[in-house]
């Protein structure tokens, strides 16, 4: 009796917290009240392989240039070296891509030499990664993308300060492209 008291804690403790709801400073939004999409059925993952890690230099509505009201207020920035391997956070098509800017010398900034693939959703959402390095792209336009397919190197081109990966989700909203809020299923569970 006492083994099953145990348990029947342990159990109700650890399911009680993963449904504790999170307090404003522990999420660190800066977003005002969006509401983020379920992680669980979320249709993306992140853009790596299996076993590799990557930091969030920055995220959402930052105070840089991803500030809240921007195109881009919902991108992610992970740091990335030159020519780390990207995967497709979601099935689709190639509409777009450019891969033919030497990645920035330390300082310089020309936001019309960057290289990038976007990729069209079913639901018409366009994935966008950027910054990737000189001949970086490794699919053709048009051609079918399957989910965590591998699709472009990392790279240092454009407006960019340092090596990373830009990503963003937008949507056609009244004839121009909006980020979307995105999350992902393959991560450790959060708020």
């Amino acid at each position: 009796m006492k083994k099953f008291l145990l348990i029947f804690f342990l159990v109700l403790f650890s399911c009680s917290k993963d449904n504790e709801a999170c307090a404003d400073s522990e999420l660190d939004l800066n977003c005002g009240n969006v509401i983020y999409p379920k992680q669980k059925k979320s249709p993306y993952v992140l853009p790596w392989g299996i076993g590799k890690t990557y930091n969030v230099s920055q995220g959402n509505c930052s105070d840089r240039s991803h500030s809240e009201g921007s195109y881009n207020q919902f991108g992610y920035y992970f740091n990335m070296q030159i020519g780390n391997e990207i995967v497709a956070i979601r099935s689709g098509v190639v509409i777009a891509l450019e891969e033919s800017n030497t990645d920035n010398e330390k300082g310089s900034k020309d936001a019309l030499k960057n290289n990038y693939i976007q990729i069209e959703h079913e639901d018409g959402t366009t994935a966008s990664y950027m910054h990737l390095t000189f001949n970086g792209v490794l699919k053709n336009l048009e051609g079918n993308v399957y989910q965590e397919e591998r699709i472009a190197l990392s790279g240092n081109t454009g407006w960019s300060t340092g090596p990373h990966l830009h990503l963003q989700v937008n949507e056609l909203f009244d004839y121009k492209y909006v980020g979307i809020l995105i999350t992902f299923k393959n991560t450790k569970p959060h708020c």
